[in-house]
């Protein structure tokens, strides 16, 4: 399970690069850099609206990098630091990176993103795992790492100075749970602004 990490976080970090690396032309000496915040309510659960007001909180940090960025579109590439608080159940520090496009009809638009990262759990209870050889039960670490798949979807606004609010309902799973991934959803609000490196 780590290999696998350690190679989807070196996947990732290729492809921000090969980004980076797309944005700086030339004649230009450095980009600008878009800084996005958001904050959700996040629930333990299949896809089901009313059930994230029973969940945590948590906020995330994260910046875009453009493999394509046209007026009225943009394919893109994100990475995101997120930490949640799930009361009772765990707290979640995770590291991820989705891939995405944008689509812009005025100064309203429509995105979707599907990627993956790294989730490391504080559950609130003792959890147990299974010995192999012997079939028996150990308490497991009280910090887990876990792959996380992700996939969001959202409506927003950009501003003329290109700065912009948005909204997202998102889907992220903890693999492995048990052999099977435990779905978790969340909605956020957030708002993306420039900074000049």
């Amino acid at each position: 399970m780590m290999k696998t990490l350690q190679l989807i976080l070196l996947g990732l970090l290729v492809g921000i690069g090969t980004a980076l690396a797309q944005q700086v032309s030339p004649r230009q000496s450095l980009p600008i850099l878009p800084i996005t915040i958001s904050l959700f309510a996040e629930s333990i659960s299949l896809p089901t609206i009313k059930r994230i007001k029973k969940g945590g909180v948590g906020i995330k940090v994260g910046t875009e990098f453009y493999y394509r960025n046209r007026s009225g579109s943009q394919l893109i590439q994100t990475l995101t630091i997120g930490y949640y608080h799930h009361p009772q159940v765990q707290d979640g520090l995770f590291v991820n990176s989705e891939f995405g496009y944008r689509k812009y009809i005025g100064g309203f638009f429509a995105d979707a993103f599907l990627g993956g990262g790294a989730l490391l759990l504080r559950p609130k209870a003792p959890s147990y795992e299974r010995i192999e050889s012997t079939g028996a039960y150990r308490k497991a670490s009280a910090t887990q790492l876990k792959f996380m798949p992700s996939a969001h979807t959202g409506i927003g606004y950009r501003f003329p100075n290109r700065a912009m609010i948005f909204a997202h309902y998102e889907l992220f799973g903890e693999m492995p749970f048990h052999n099977v991934v435990l779905p978790h959803q969340a909605l956020s609000i957030g708002t993306r602004f420039f900074i000049r490196q």
